[in-house]
């Protein structure tokens, strides 16, 4: 079939456009995977496959599955377990949850909790009524009950109350000694119609209170609380140790220091807390425990290093100057940690020098370990990626390849490789911009055998992409040169490391769906932004002009249709352009922002904190106050130059939006009617930043098609354009 007859991507493509779920596991001995996969239409369906494709069996809407031995779990709608073997599949009504571990089941139904151990097929009611929270480790139950905690050990066959005023979540430590909750906190007064607002309050708007995180001794019920007033739970594994940390106002730290931040080291097999760190100028995140729980690490910002506790000696060290750890060897012996581009090894006594593995700065490659001797890698010029391993005693390649398996940086880590515990097989996902996200298997990284074969794309007129000087391009599958296409500029930070990722068609939260425009005939370039501290209006725009003057140059570009679109921070850039560039026949901004002093001074509507740190230090980056540099301010604040606005806009913003004002993008609206501009704004009430709800999105992504079909390809105006 030739690519001009394939059908064109519509609104309704979404909703038949089978997708790879994000969820998926392989089971101990590497023999089976389950996977999910699915359209809107459809719902997901699970799949239960055999690693040599001998046995593949679909169960359409099972959810929540897992392997426990030889047998498979998971739930249907309706309350219904099914439990499949090798030869035969279960189904066990009425249950509404479950929990597994050592083939002990613990089932959940309306008015019972029941164990069942799966090897004798013997059931045990352990409690009648009902249960609001469940932890199991195959031996040991606690359950709660309205506030209540419950225990019962298989062994002693009898239900102890725990506490009387508990509301989880539940955690057995790892020895299975002890038991963490938290506890029910007071009810929050009733609102006072009359608030005092002070200029020392540490919040503008007082958080929920911070629940009380307790352990409790199995052996003699004695209670131990965690965190005092004041602080709360940072870090908690099962170990014997949980750090805790002051209670800050984070978004504020960096110039509200009435609390300081400051860890704290909970042995709650003594209870004793000791304080390990303070930093008064800047937060001590992320921090963590070493595996066997002999040291305690934390990134010190004021030192750029990544410090270690040893707890036997109460020795602190500065490690590395890095920006992360990734794993620990046995007995915690040694360390690999991150930094920018590379992989290093450790020892967390400082007895030895650290030693770099991977010298990916050398060869513009950045690894990450994934698994003990497999990296991660990702070429940061030809965007390649693929996977490297330690064998005898350095670093080789496995696979780099122009596409994306897995990189551990949002967007790109939403298919992460998984291991079987019992054997060195892997189970991975590999995309193209052109290709959806399928599974492989593999036990090399060299050799890798197909699981799913999912193309979506395959019926329709797709897209091409290509890595530019200023960004990523997309062109229709079928692309003719020696036509002339509508451009719409797309954009929001970064682009280029998005090369290979695959983008399936959806309705709009707020953004341009990509493929839906390119197969329907418009080039799409997203170019690479990055802001200038104190400039972020200029230098974000002149990259985009920048790509627009590259375009330009081709024969094919119809100079005279180019539009911009933008949510977010990209809609702040399309506000900031149209005020100073003529450029353009169309622009669209979805929830952005156009005066940085009101902004600055507002404060977001549904947590009630102060808008100043993103602007002073987040991604609107000032760098400063708007009373001491208000000329830098001015020169951001697009609602400042409306009166320099020739290009059709329309906006969309809505009323319950968190992260920007809604009044934000009321202002440029008035202030370009005032000046009988053509502008557009479309709100949806009751929606926030991004639109959730279809019935919205579908609505708003006709609107925005048709907005740029009339000024980018001449089409009609839609009745709603019209004036009335």
């Amino acid at each position: 079939m030739a690519w001009s007859q394939k059908p064109l991507i519509t609104n309704e493509s979404y909703r038949t456009w089978t997708r790879l779920s994000s969820n998926y596991g392989i089971r101990n001995d590497g023999q089976y995977v389950w996977y999910q996969y699915g359209s809107p239409a459809t719902g997901d369906i699970l799949v239960l496959h055999k690693a040599d494709h001998t046995d593949h069996r679909e169960f359409p809407r099972g959810f929540n599955p897992t392997f426990s031995d030889k047998r498979f779990l998971f739930q249907l709608p309706g309350d219904t377990l099914a439990i499949v073997t090798a030869d035969s599949v279960a189904y066990w009504p009425a249950i509404s949850t479950y929990a597994i571990a050592q083939q002990q089941l613990i089932l959940q139904k309306s008015d019972t909790l029941v164990w069942t151990d799966l090897n004798t097929g013997r059931s045990k009611t352990i409690y009648e009524g009902p249960v609001s929270q469940v932890a199991f480790n195959g031996q040991q139950l606690a359950f709660i009950t309205d506030q209540t905690l419950r225990y019962y050990q298989r062994e002693v066959d009898t239900i102890r109350i725990l506490h009387d005023s508990c509301m989880g979540p539940l955690q057995f430590s790892r020895d299975g000694k002890r038991i963490t909750c938290q506890l029910l906190t007071d009810k929050q007064p009733t609102p006072e119609k009359i608030r005092i607002w002070h200029y020392q309050d540490n919040y503008l708007q007082t958080p929920p209170p911070v629940p009380t995180t307790v352990v409790i001794r199995l052996d003699d019920g004695q209670t131990l609380p965690v965190n005092v007033p004041g602080t709360q739970v940072a870090y908690q594994d099962g170990g014997r140790y949980i750090i805790t940390q002051n209670s800050l106002n984070y978004p504020e730290y960096y110039w509200n220091k009435a609390v300081i931040s400051t860890l704290y080291l909970v042995d709650t097999e003594t209870g004793t807390r000791k304080t390990i760190a303070a930093n008064r100028e800047q937060l001590l995140v992320p921090i963590s425990i070493s595996p066997g729980e002999r040291f305690m690490t934390w990134y010190d910002p004021s030192s750029q290093y990544i410090r270690c506790y040893e707890i036997a000696t109460g020795h602190t060290r500065d490690l590395l100057k890095g920006i992360g750890i990734a794993q620990w060897t046995a007995g915690d012996s040694t360390v690999f940690m991150h930094t920018t581009e590379d992989v290093w090894q450790v020892d967390p006594t400082g007895a030895k020098p650290a030693v770099n593995l991977t010298q990916g700065k050398q060869g513009h490659t950045i690894f990450r370990l994934l698994f003990p001797g497999i990296f991660a890698a990702f070429d940061t010029k030809t965007k390649d990626n693929g996977f490297w391993r330690w064998n005898n005693s350095r670093l080789v390649p496995c696979t780099m390849d122009a596409c994306l398996y897995y990189w551990p940086q949002y967007p790109l880590d939403q298919y992460k490789p998984i291991k079987a515990k019992d054997t060195t097989i892997y189970l991975l996902q590999r995309m193209q911009a052109t290709e959806s996200p399928n599974l492989l298997l593999t036990d090399d990284f060299i050799h890798f055998t197909p699981v799913t074969n999912i193309r979506p794309e395959a019926d329709y007129n797709w897209l091409t992409v290509t890595l530019t000087k200023e960004g990523l391009l997309y062109k229709p599958t079928n692309f003719d040169p020696q036509k002339k296409y509508p451009v719409i500029f797309h954009y929001y930070e970064r682009s280029k490391d998005y090369l290979h990722r695959y983008l399936p068609p959806a309705l709009s939260e707020g953004p341009l769906n990509v493929p839906a425009y390119v197969s329907n005939g418009y080039i799409v370039c997203i170019p690479e932004i990055r802001t200038k501290k104190g400039h972020p209006g200029k230098s974000a725009a002149k990259a985009v002009l920048g790509a627009a003057k590259y375009l330009s140059a081709f024969p094919w570009v119809d100079k005279q249709k180019m539009g911009l679109q933008g949510h977010s921070f990209g809609g702040y850039i399309t506000n900031y352009i149209i005020t100073h560039s003529d450029l353009f026949a169309a622009a669209q901004a979805s929830a952005g922002p156009v005066n940085f002093f009101s902004g600055y001074g507002a404060i977001r509507k549904i947590t009630g904190t102060a808008m100043q740190q993103l602007y002073e230090q987040g991604q609107n980056n000032m760098g400063v106050t708007p009373w001491d540099r208000p000329g830098l301010y001015s020169k951001n604040s697009p609602v400042i130059r409306a009166n320099r606005v020739h290009t059709p806009l329309l906006l969309m913003h809505n009323d319950n939006d968190n992260a920007v004002p809604f009044a934000q993008s009321i202002e440029l609206f008035t202030a370009l009617r005032r000046l009988q501009q053509p502008v557009w704004l479309i709100q949806y009430r009751d929606e926030g930043h991004q639109l959730f709800r279809d019935p919205q999105k579908l609505d708003f992504s006709i609107r925005q098609q048709q907005f740029f079909d009339h000024y980018l390809k001449g089409t009609p105006a839609p009745d709603w354009m019209k004036a009335h």
